[in-house]
């Protein structure tokens, strides 16, 4: 008896270290926005502007396994719950997938922020995007982000 549950065991552990060895070669595959720097390149990607303006990009898991449009309305109902003001969303096509952006304005002070927030659902994994800094900021690397929002994917 002792003999079959070690091997069961060996098996189970054996079997466990495959499917973590293939989501730990997952990786995540962004274009820099013109004008960023890259900072960090490993399981998350992060870029920065010359002043400051912070880009992540990082996958999480997709628990509970849920579509696109769950997604959507889970992440924007709760920013909406922490009190960030809706001021644009839209959907953007990413390699082989559909995504979605939310920006959102937060006074902050006598200034006013956006931030962005993206996701992108690949299989068992969900895509995570970033951003946020000064309006007039955040507005001369709008186009930039967006353009690199489009790259996201996971090999």
């Amino acid at each position: 008896m002792k003999n079959k549950t070690s091997r069961f065991l060996f098996l189970l552990l054996s079997c466990l270290a495959i499917v973590m060895a293939a989501h730990s070669c997952s990786r995540l595959i962004v274009e820099k926005p013109e004008g960023f720097a890259e900072m960090k390149k490993d399981n998350s990607y992060h870029a920065i502007s010359p002043e400051g303006l912070l880009y992540r990009v990082r996958y999480v898991e997709n628990y509970p396994k849920k579509d696109l449009a769950f997604w959507r309305e889970a992440l924007k109902n709760q920013l909406v719950r922490e009190g960030y003001q809706p001021v644009d969303e839209q959907e953007f096509d990413a390699p082989g997938r559909e995504g979605v952006l939310f920006e959102w304005g937060a006074p902050y002070g006598n200034e006013n922020f956006i931030y962005l927030t993206a996701i992108a659902v690949f299989g068992d994994s969900i895509a995570v995007a970033e951003a946020a800094g000064e309006y007039n900021l955040y507005g001369r690397y709008r186009e930039a982000l967006m353009d690199s929002l489009k790259t996201i994917s996971l090999r």
